[in-house]
């Protein structure tokens, strides 16, 4: 469990096919995990085989899979996350999240999100589709995404300020 010095960072990786991305978020959790102020899970959430939701029915209102009682309290855990995506826009750049983000969807509330898409030609679109669906979760989404050292700091900026926020005032929305 965290002390109040150190934040629960989640690595959120297995967005996209290829071990190039499964490569990119153990990196990143290897980098985030030498910062002594963090303990960092990483997670592949192609793994955790969510299923999609039933259309037309809320979350709240079904009943919960297995994968996700199995998930949710890892991300319930954590004060932030990374969320490492391909660059590559299929219909929808990182189904595996939007899953993830409808079943677990308190867990993103009111927590700080950055956001690594590798390189490419549909990088910048991709980028607008995961700040989109990661600002109807009410997640707030850290500005700096070409370097990972300072998008850590100010992730970790935002997560201390948050977590502060929540415990003494729990987000409302």
């Amino acid at each position: 469990m965290s002390t109040d010095a150190t934040l629960r960072l989640t690595v959120l990786g297995g967005l996209g096919p290829g071990r190039a991305a499964g490569a990119e978020a153990r990196r990143l959790a290897g980098l985030a995990g030498r910062r002594s102020c963090l303990e960092v899970d990483l997670i592949d959430l192609a793994a955790a085989c969510l299923p999609e939701p039933c259309p037309g029915v809320l979350p709240c209102d079904a009943p919960e899979p297995p994968a996700v009682r199995e998930l949710r309290p890892w991300l319930d855990a954590a004060d932030g996350f990374v969320v490492v995506a391909p660059a590559a826009a299929q219909p929808h750049p990182a189904g595996p999240l939007r899953r993830a983000l409808v079943w677990c969807a308190e867990a993103f509330k009111a927590r700080p999100v950055a956001l690594h898409v590798r390189a490419g030609e549909e990088a910048p679109r991709a980028l607008r589709t995961l700040r989109a669906d990661l600002a109807e979760a009410h997640a707030l989404t850290v500005r700096e995404t070409d370097c990972p050292d300072h998008a850590l700091d100010e992730l970790i900026w935002w997560a201390r300020a948050l977590r502060t926020a929540r415990a003494q005032t729990p987000y409302p929305f």
